[in-house]
């Protein structure tokens, strides 16, 4: 393996396709680089990703046009193992070219060129997989990987085989865990004293989510109840028209936003997904949640990761399936009715958090690089 006498290392680490690899390699970027160490993150060509760099111009991002694996007889097998080729070989010149001397992949098959490149020019590899359940790119990456870091204690005893598993909890950007004295709500141009409901599909939306949503406005108006509705790109303008319908529910529509840590913190209850990264958040945050896993997530993995805050008390898990108007608004009406249910779930919410995952993460890349 790679040493250097000096203090500073470079950290190359593969973060692209989805906000629940991005963003949590994001934070770690930022630790490091604010301990003088140089970090380069490479990225895929999607919006989200593009979005994502945008408010982070002190970091170094290097786009790559990542491919997902097909299925092992598909036509498209040929241009995939292409494409990794051609990824091996372009991350190689970029760690050469920087000399790099850790590679951290956050997760999915856009980590495996990185860290297979990174094993071949001899520098230490280090996977994270923040649920519950890893993937198949993250048991294969497992084997290009000195140590795996686990989000959650429940995604150990799926690394059996190998020799250092550690748990470090899923990293959350640091603008988001700065204290600041803005006004919530105001910000968001909500009412400072109505309860208000986050709802939020993850980076790219989440159209069961944003339906079902839709479906039990009526109801959120009766209650008097405002919401917040991040609704992800794609779903954006179906969702803005849907509310148009309801102009008396006090509410703030957007495709994206900047500023979740105000999100977070003027929400009462949240409607989200249960992807890893939004999970972290949310106990973070301290946010009570209804989670509704995404119903095709690789290996139910969500769903794992929605049971573990349920049983926990941080949150209520309801299947897509089960979603409409009168079971999502009865779900959020039964929290909002109980002041005592509601603080409960956010202690138990807190309870699950782990506030210095960015930090465990970035000592633990500069103490492997020194050997």
């Amino acid at each position: 393996m790679k040493q250097k006498n000096s203090k500073s290392i470079h950290v190359l680490i593969a973060c692209g396709g989805t906000g629940g690899h991005l963003f949590p390699g994001i934070a770690v970027g930022e630790v490091l680089a604010s301990r003088g160490h140089e970090v380069t993150l490479l990225i895929s060509e999607k919006k989200i990703d593009t979005l994502a760099a945008s408010g982070h111009p002190e970091l170094r991002f290097e786009k790559m046009p990542f491919l997902a694996m097909p299925k092992p007889w598909s036509p498209k097998m040929f241009g995939f193992l292409k494409g990794l080729w051609q990824g091996t070989k372009a991350c190689r010149k970029i760690i050469r070219d920087h000399d790099v001397d850790v590679v951290l992949g956050m997760g999915g098959f856009t980590s495996f060129a990185p860290l297979y490149a990174g094993r071949k020019e001899g520098c230490h590899t280090l996977i994270h997989e923040s649920n519950a359940i890893p993937g198949k790119a993250n048991r294969l990456n497992a084997r290009y990987s000195d140590i795996v870091l686990c989000g959650l204690e429940a995604c150990k005893e799926h690394f059996p085989k190998h020799e250092d598993v550690r748990v470090v909890g899923t990293p959350i950007r640091s603008n988001m865990r700065k204290q600041n004295s803005d006004d919530p709500r105001a910000f968001f141009k909500l009412d400072k004293d109505r309860r208000t409901l986050l709802v939020m599909g993850g980076s790219q939306g989440a159209r069961g989510v944003n339906r079902a949503v839709g479906m039990a406005l009526e109801e959120f108006e009766r209650m008097g109840i405002q919401v917040l509705h991040i609704a992800g790109p794609t779903d954006y303008e179906e969702v803005r028209d849907v509310y148009a319908k309801i102009p008396l529910l006090k509410q703030h529509v957007a495709a994206f936003c900047h500023r979740m840590d105000l999100a977070y913190r003027a929400a009462d209850l949240a409607i989200a997904r249960s992807g890893a990264s939004s999970m972290a958040e949310l106990a973070y945050f301290g946010v009570p949640s209804l989670l509704v896993p995404y119903p095709h997530a690789a290996e139910d993995h969500q769903t794992r990761n929605a049971e573990i805050f349920d049983k926990a008390g941080a949150a209520l898990l309801m299947r897509e399936s089960d979603l409409n108007a009168d079971t999502l608004a009865d779900a959020v009406r039964s929290i909002f009715n109980d002041t005592r249910k509601a603080g409960e779930m956010k202690k138990a919410a807190q309870k699950l958090a782990v506030k210095n995952s960015a930090e465990k993460i970035a000592e633990l890349l500069v103490k492997t690089a020194a050997g």
